[in-house]
């Protein structure tokens, strides 16, 4: 008679251990007397806001969050003395999963899920790689690529966007007979990595973390944070830092003279990566598409000229999430060939959750630091607003934005957007400036990370791609850090500012 062996699983000692620590930061401050001005409630908070922000950066992004929602409801209605809860924990839910920014990234995601499963994205890509500018020269084509790259990075997730243009890349690679090793495929990986980087900071359509962190914004300061304002101001400013990087690529890689394999391409095998003819399904979604787009960005615009309109008023009143849930129902609603543009079932599948619950978290206690009762917006005016009391705000700006950048590229950029955040905003506004170009300034300059794998994902992901290595994406990395640092530092107030 067959027998099966039992294996006994080992346990993992130091995941175990990370995990108590960060466990014990959660719960070790509630027992700290809470210095003046500061509440129990608040001293509460902080030591969940960091004890998470270690579990997530140490241990793991998702079980946190809901230990962090019992936790939180032991105070969530002192926090929020008018609560209707019935429950402190019922209240932990409606900061957290109730947030209006859970639920809009979710939806964000579904949109761009649906124009990647109808081909969408890659015939935009293919659009720019076989035009006419892109067959002139080998540095053209490298161009119009990497120009490729940052319009998806404009409205696709950071990791998505670099795994959907490295793909199409390591297929060229092969078409185009490079090895591994080679020059242009090692600096095409990085330039690829980059714009998705730079892409990512530069709007927050569907964004993960421009989203939060403007969503910690108008939860401290009740003002809605604008769709058409922060790509007013991130388009500029990531289009330069863009610019640059391509301009110091062109001079480190020397593509029109090292690069034999690219002067005689053969374009039938390019042109047959192309998606098929456009469906109606695709166009349909398309159109939907730019109509939700429409709808995020004319608002703004007509506020521009007459705040008094009746068309805006009624759109500011439906609000960005609305158009977002419409253009959901009218893509699952309409069916062609029996299946339904955007089949929801499939796509909650196959979507990653994992942005979801780890928003639903820092909205959770983020949004809560800016509230009274925990004593931290008053502890931010007593010790925090007289070290930078007599600074300009364009010299106070320019200064987060520095650290941002510097501490992004040595550290992960979730807690350096978390933190300047919610400290930033309330000094702001205790100091009667305003706010947006401090809270811009974070969303771009936090997420420009390029040097070393613990910053930022996609950067780990090109140190470990077949065709590039760490070296040359760190020694790259460290020029465009200090690009970055002095167009942010230079730009985003006086920019921000103007469009706010």
């Amino acid at each position: 008679m067959p027998t099966t062996a039992i294996k006994s699983g080992k346990l993992d000692g130091a995941y175990l251990v990370k995990s108590i620590i960060g466990i014990f930061i959660m719960l070790i401050f509630r027992f700290i007397p809470a210095p003046n001005p500061i509440t129990p409630a608040g001293m509460a908070l902080i030591g969940e806001f960091i004890g998470m922000i270690f579990l997530w950066v140490f241990v793991d992004m998702m079980w946190p969050t809901f230990l962090g929602m019992v936790l939180f409801g032991l105070d969530a209605l002192v926090i929020y003395p008018n609560s209707v809860q019935l429950s402190g924990v019922y209240e932990a839910g409606m900061q957290s999963f109730g947030n209006w920014i859970t639920v809009f990234v979710l939806g964000t995601m579904l949109i761009c899920y649906c124009l990647e499963e109808v081909g969408t994205l890659r015939r935009i890509c293919m659009k720019f790689i076989t035009s006419k500018t892109a067959r002139q020269s080998p540095w053209k084509f490298t161009f119009m690529f990497m120009l490729a790259g940052l319009v998806i990075a404009l409205f696709l997730d950071v990791t998505p966007a670099q795994f959907f243009m490295l793909g199409i890349a390591h297929e060229m690679f092969n078409i185009l007979g490079f090895k591994k090793g080679d020059r242009w495929p090692r600096y095409v990986v990085i330039m690829i990595t980059f714009s998705a980087v730079i892409g990512f900071a530069m709007t927050p359509i569907c964004h993960t973390l421009p989203i939060l962190w403007m969503s910690i914004y108008s939860a401290i300061t009740q003002t809605p944070a604008s769709i058409a304002s922060y790509i007013a101001a991130g388009l500029p400013v990531g289009a330069i830092i863009w610019i640059l990087m391509m301009i110091w690529m062109k001079k480190v890689i020397k593509v029109d003279k090292d690069v034999p394999q690219l002067d005689n391409i053969d374009w039938k095998r390019i042109e047959e990566m192309k998606p098929g003819k456009m469906e109606t399904r695709e166009k349909y979604v398309i159109v939907i598409s730019i109509l939700l787009l429409a709808a995020w960005i004319v608002p703004s615009l007509i506020s521009l000229v007459n705040p008094a309109n009746p068309i805006y008023l009624f759109m500011s009143r439906l609000s960005d999430s609305s158009f977002l849930f419409l253009a959901i129902v009218l893509l699952a609603i309409v069916k062609f060939d029996g299946k339904p543009v955007l089949d929801l079932t499939v796509a909650f599948q196959k979507i990653n959750w994992l942005p979801v619950v780890l928003l639903a978290g820092i909205m959770m206690v983020a949004g809560a630091m800016g509230e009274e009762p925990t004593g931290i917006p008053a502890a931010i005016s007593m010790y925090i607003v007289p070290l930078v009391k007599g600074m300009s705000p364009y010299a106070m700006v320019a200064l987060i934005c520095v650290l941002c950048v510097i501490l992004t590229n040595i550290a992960n950029n979730v807690p350096v957007g978390i933190i300047f955040v919610s400290a930033g905003v309330p000094m702001c506004l205790e100091l009667g400036i305003n706010p947006f170009p401090l809270a811009l300034g974070v969303c771009v300059a936090a997420n420009l990370a390029f040097t070393i794998p613990p910053a930022y994902v996609p950067v780990g992901v090109a140190y470990a791609d077949p065709y590039c290595n760490g070296k040359t994406v760190f020694k790259n990395g460290l020029y465009m850090t200090v690009v970055s640092i002095i167009v942010t530092a230079l730009l985003v107030y006086p920019i921000a500012n103007l469009v706010s």
